[in-house]
C-alpha cells in the first residue's frame, strides 16, 4: 500500500458559511511520501514518484457520493489521477524508469483503471459503475488537463 500524508483543509478563522462550503466542496489532497511500486494486471511494474499530490477529484464528483476515493477506490484513484494529469505512467524494468504508454488516451486509461479496480477489490458491479461514470463525466476534466502539459515528476531510484 502507498504511504500517504494528508494535507489539512484549512477552516480556522473562517466564518460558518465558508466552513460549510469547504466541508461540502473541498477535496483533501494527499501526497506520496515515498516512491510507490505497483504491478498492473498485465504484470507490468510501474512506479509512482515520491511527492505526487492527488485528491481523487479527477474521478467524477458523482462517484464520491457513493464511494470514498480514499477507501475501496484508493489504488484506482491514485492511478487515475496520475494518468489523467500526465497521460502516461512510469514503468520500471531492470532498475530503469521509462514512460509507459505515453499518450495512451482517455478511454484506454479508463479501461486500465477499471481493470485495476477489479483486480484489487473484485467488486465488478462497483468497478464497472465507476468506470461508466468516469466515461460519462470525466472527459471535461481530461480535456482541461490536456491543455496544460505538466512538468515531469520522475521517480528517483535508490541504487541497490
Amino acid at each position: 500500500m502507498p504511504i500517504l500524508q494528508p494535507f489539512a483543509i484549512k477552516t480556522q478563522k473562517s466564518n460558518f458559511l465558508t466552513k460549510v462550503w469547504l466541508l461540502l466542496f473541498r477535496r483533501r489532497q494527499w501526497q506520496l511520501t515515498e516512491n510507490w511500486h505497483y504491478q498492473l494486471p498485465n504484470n507490468r511494474s510501474i512506479i509512482f514518484p515520491k511527492g505526487f499530490i492527488f485528491d481523487g477529484s479527477s474521478y467524477p464528483a458523482i462517484v464520491w457520493i457513493f464511494f470514498s476515493p480514499t477507501g475501496l477506490l484508493l489504488i484506482p484513484v491514485i492511478i487515475h489521477d496520475f494518468c489523467f494529469k500526465y497521460n502516461y505512467l512510469w514503468g520500471i524494468k531492470d532498475n530503469k524508469v521509462y514512460k509507459y504508454k505515453p499518450q495512451f488516451g482517455f478511454f484506454a486509461w479508463c479501461k486500465l483503471i477499471r481493470q485495476v479496480g477489479i483486480e484489487r477489490n473484485e467488486l465488478y458491479l462497483i468497478d464497472y459503475f465507476t468506470w461508466l461514470l468516469t466515461i460519462l463525466f470525466g472527459w471535461p476534466l481530461w480535456i482541461m488537463l490536456r491543455r496544460k502539459v505538466p512538468e515531469d515528476l520522475k521517480p528517483k531510484l535508490i541504487k541497490q
